[in-house]
């Protein structure tokens, strides 16, 4: 399977960056239950891309808060980088569409699991700096990241934005609004009692998204998000 270079060059303009190795680049979006007859998979390239994503968003919080002390800095980048931090990014970018699949994997949701989708954010990121360099995947991580950094004077409202509940967000805005609280549905239960995979519909302030997660909480967040996204919120 090959991928879809109309997809491709959508996420090029998103990145403002020209991908070199297309070959380097679909081993960054294949999943390990995709990987066969010696197709490499981008567990290697996400091990790469955990450290310079890392990275990158360390020397970004280090330069723009020049007094924040190491240990809000440390919240701020685990908060900013963690798995569904990373996974944000990742719907940001639509990379779940670019993503290759095994079939298990594929009924069980994989194009919206967190995991996955972090992993190929991560992976992503350690393609463009093999091809191109450190300071040119700076430039790529600092424009991801810097919208979120800049709208915060500080270390402190910079914590206090990324440990939003997007749920209690959504409401927020309902209540401000004078419109109905978000109702939230079960569309769909799958997978095995032991790795349960659930799907949710929000519907509030005009908009109806769904969210997919392995439990309902994390579904719902993840349903308000999507709805908070079309909002231009976050």
């Amino acid at each position: 399977m090959s991928l879809n270079n109309l997809l491709v060059k959508e996420l090029e303009k998103k990145l403002n960056y020209k991908f070199l190795d297309l070959d380097l680049l679909k081993e960054a979006f294949t999943h390990p239950s995709a990987s066969a007859n010696d197709e490499k998979d981008y567990q290697r390239l996400e091990f790469l891309g955990d450290e310079v994503v890392g990275l990158g968003v360390s020397k970004l919080l280090y330069s723009q808060f020049p007094k924040a002390e190491e240990g809000k800095l440390s919240k701020a980048r685990s908060n900013l980088i963690d798995e569904a931090g990373l996974a944000f990014n990742s719907r940001t970018l639509d990379l779940g569409s670019l993503l290759i699949l095994g079939k298990g994997e594929e009924k069980m949701h994989g194009r919206e699991k967190d995991s996955i989708l972090s992993d190929a954010f991560e992976s992503m990121l350690g393609v463009i700096f093999l091809e191109s360099g450190w300071d040119k995947t700076f430039s790529v991580i600092e424009d991801i990241f810097i919208p979120l950094v800049n709208a915060s004077p500080d270390i402190e409202d910079l914590l206090n934005h990324i440990n939003r509940d997007y749920k209690t967000r959504l409401q927020e805005i309902a209540q401000e609004l004078e419109l109905p609280l978000p109702e939230y549905t079960i569309v769909e239960k799958t997978g095995p009692e032991h790795e349960l995979m659930f799907t949710i519909e929000c519907s509030a302030v005009g908009f109806s998204c769904t969210g997919t997660g392995k439990n309902k909480k994390s579904a719902e967040q993840a349903a308000a998000m999507q709805i908070l996204k079309e909002m231009r919120i976050v």
